[in-house]
């Protein structure tokens, strides 16, 4: 684990409610997901070092938005999850299944695999009756479209929207992890803000010298995936 101050400083850091957002579903799922409760264990644990639990790191972020993809997406039970997790971690020493280049996790029927640098080609299975056993069944790669990485192969950069030719990222080394246009730099938020209080979606193009395209896409992506109140 990590503490806080290096969280901020190096990987990224999110309170519950702001990842919860980015993630697009409810704090107390998240929370649950990576604390799990009374009567059960979390799905796995979190980076950071946080006794009363109130913050994740961006790696944290993108495997619950991975698991998101899983659950709604895919329909893979919390069970199998939990499963693919824990093997992958004692059977292959991978702590971030959900998060690294070398290691993509895929769906294939209704059980996970893993694919491996030794052999890239065939995925290993994680979850089900043939755990271990290789597969040379095509995959369905469930949201790795959406991330980019470093030279390490570790998840650095998240698109979390698309419209037209424009993009919203997250990353920890940009406006420390909030969401920004990826073609001018500026938070998706100052955009948004700027577009309510203007009435104008050219005036605030004209304003901060970008495209109306920009400006169109931080205020959808604010009003509609965010659900943000101006």
């Amino acid at each position: 684990m990590i503490s806080l101050l290096d969280a901020a400083r190096d990987t990224g850091i999110y309170s519950i409610p702001e990842a919860a957002r980015y993630a697009k579903m409810h704090p107390n799922s998240l929370r649950n997901w990576f604390a799990g409760g009374s009567d059960r264990a979390p799905l796995r644990e979190t980076e950071i070092n946080s006794p009363d639990f109130k913050a994740i790191s961006f790696l944290d972020l993108i495997e619950a938005v991975a698991i998101r993809s899983f659950r709604l997406d895919y329909k893979v039970s919390f069970q199998k999850i939990r499963e693919a997790v824990k093997n992958a971690k004692e059977k292959y020493k991978i702590e971030h299944p959900f998060a690294h280049k070398e290691h993509r996790t895929v769906l294939l029927g209704n059980d996970l695999h893993i694919f491996l640098p030794e052999d890239s080609d065939n995925p290993v299975q994680l979850t089900g009756k043939m755990v271990g056993q290789k597969s040379m069944k095509p995959c369905i790669e469930a949201y790795m479209k959406d991330l980019e990485f470093n030279v390490e192969g570790m998840a650095q950069l998240y698109t979390a929207f698309r419209y037209k030719n424009q993009e919203v990222i997250l990353t920890p080394k940009f406006h420390f992890g909030e969401p920004a246009i990826r073609e001018n730099g500026y938070t998706a938020e100052t955009l948004y803000r700027a577009a309510v209080a203007e009435g104008s979606l050219e005036r605030v193009a004209e304003l901060y010298e970008v495209s109306v395209d920009a400006v169109e896409t931080a205020y959808r992506y604010c009003n509609t995936e965010l659900s943000l109140a101006a």
